[in-house]
């Protein structure tokens, strides 16, 4: 004999059923805005050690074009200024300091709860080679 489920088990079952939901949602645009910005870092490989004298171009670039407007660039969790030329971002005015830094490239998210797209590279500037 089969007994009907009780109320709680109905609750209990419906509340699954919206967190998985939200949370097949949430993950999902995350990973389509992440995508969708496929952010890289141009002229900077992750890891690199460069002289003060000797510090590249860098630039950013996206695989959405009209994602490119919105790329906060940051340097040690400093903003850093940037400009637009044509299908990248460039850093203006770019000196970083003697010592080891972070570089964060992102584009928020506009949907709350879903992750930023971002790339981070680590480098450290030497006085000399």
């Amino acid at each position: 004999m089969r007994s009907s489920p009780r109320r709680s088990e109905v609750v209990l079952l419906a509340f699954l059923a919206v967190v998985f939901a939200v949370s097949a949602t949430v993950v999902v645009g995350s990973v389509v805005h992440i995508e969708r910005a496929a952010l890289t870092v141009d002229g900077l490989e992750d890891g690199a050690v460069l002289t003060a004298a000797t510090v590249p171009d860098i630039s950013v670039t996206a695989g959405d074009l009209d994602i490119l407007d919105q790329v906060e660039v940051l340097v040690d969790d400093t903003a850093v200024a940037t400009h637009r030329e044509g299908g990248r971002v460039t850093l203006e005015g770019f000196e970083p300091e003697v010592g080891d830094h972070t570089l964060l490239a992102r584009v928020r998210s506009a949907t709350p709860l879903l992750l930023d797209a971002t790339v981070e590279h680590e480098f450290t500037v030497t006085r000399c080679g």
